[in-house]
């Protein structure tokens, strides 16, 4: 019984010596995780930028017009798009941006639209595919 009482007694000691007493969530830097201030005044700074998942462009052909919308917004063309997507990057967030082409569309349309998000900013630009 003293053999065993001596192992798990230096195990303990073990696994206190060897552990971190810092807040696991604060290890890893994420846009949600702040550290925790000296006191308690509150910040008046502005608030951090939205964290966007990711920009999904989808481009339609309607009454033999270009349709592009992002989310429920349309614009006009793509000039109009590229400054959208400048004001989004230009708060600090670097979303990928989703080009989803319908069939009746074609690859010029899609490299303009391509070429107007890299040129805003955009790091990814991608293009989306249909399963297989």
């Amino acid at each position: 019984m003293t053999p065993m009482i001596d192992v798990v007694f230096l195990l303990l000691v073990f696994f206190v010596w060897t552990s971190s007493f810092e807040i696991p969530e604060f290890d890893l830097p994420s846009s949600i995780a702040q550290p925790p201030a000296g006191g308690t005044e509150i910040s008046t700074d502005t608030p951090p930028p939205e964290a966007f998942d990711e920009i999904v462009v989808r481009l339609d052909r309607r009454d033999a017009q270009l349709v592009i919308e992002v989310g429920s917004q349309a614009f006009p063309d793509v000039a109009a798009l590229g400054t959208y997507l400048t004001e989004i990057l230009s708060l600090g967030v670097q979303p990928p941006v989703i080009v989803d082409p319908a069939d009746q569309i074609s690859m010029a349309v899609a490299v303009q639209v391509y070429d107007a998000a890299r040129d805003a900013g955009a790091d990814r630009v991608l293009f989306a595919a249909e399963p297989e």
